[in-house]
């Protein structure tokens, strides 16, 4: 029959720690292996999140995303900014939060590079955005059927540095 020993937990830290001095050195612990747990994924999407490349054909991307969402009956959202502006590089990490991802999921998302706001500018006009009265970032989210729901040319977007998460949740809630 197995006794059952009662040895105080900080008896056992200290000599794991320091050593027992009847022997020649520190106890050595035993060692566990533990199986590797999967990486959970990062986002609960099956479509990453697009960046602003200046090589994409932005018609393409459009014209494939609202394909989809016509199977799915998923909006397009349609960012357009670049990749040197401050503002365009945290509104992509607020969407990348976990509060707002969740959000923005239900979205088919296409980034629109445009450069020094010489790019890209008639793909903006062709959905109603006047970049240069709106600033970048700027959205537009599609209907399922291409349809335009709304345009930011208020420039809503274009301060999104300071821009709550929140703000963002609400303006995709509003159009999903």
């Amino acid at each position: 029959m197995l006794r059952r020993l009662s040895i105080p937990l900080a008896a056992i830290l200290v000599l794991s720690a320091c050593g027992d001095e009847r022997n020649d050195g520190p106890i050595q612990p035993a060692r566990v292996t533990v199986p590797a747990l999967p990486e959970a994924p990062v986002f609960p999407a099956e479509e990453p999140l697009p960046s602003y490349d200046p090589d994409r054909d932005p018609a393409e991307d459009i014209t494939e995303a609202l394909a989809k969402a016509r199977k799915d009956k998923h909006p397009v959202l349609i960012d357009f900014g670049a990749g040197w502006c401050p503002d365009c590089v945290v509104l992509g990490e607020t969407f990348r939060k976990k509060s707002v991802r969740r959000h923005l999921d239900v979205f088919h998302v296409v980034a629109v590079d445009v450069g020094e706001l010489d790019r890209n500018l008639n793909v903006a006009k062709k959905y109603g955005l006047d970049l240069k009265k709106s600033g970048i970032p700027a959205l537009v989210v599609l209907s399922p059927r291409g349809k335009v729901k709304v345009a930011t040319n208020d420039g809503s977007f274009a301060k999104a540095g300071k821009m709550p998460s929140t703000k963002v949740v609400e303006f995709l809630k509003r159009w999903a």
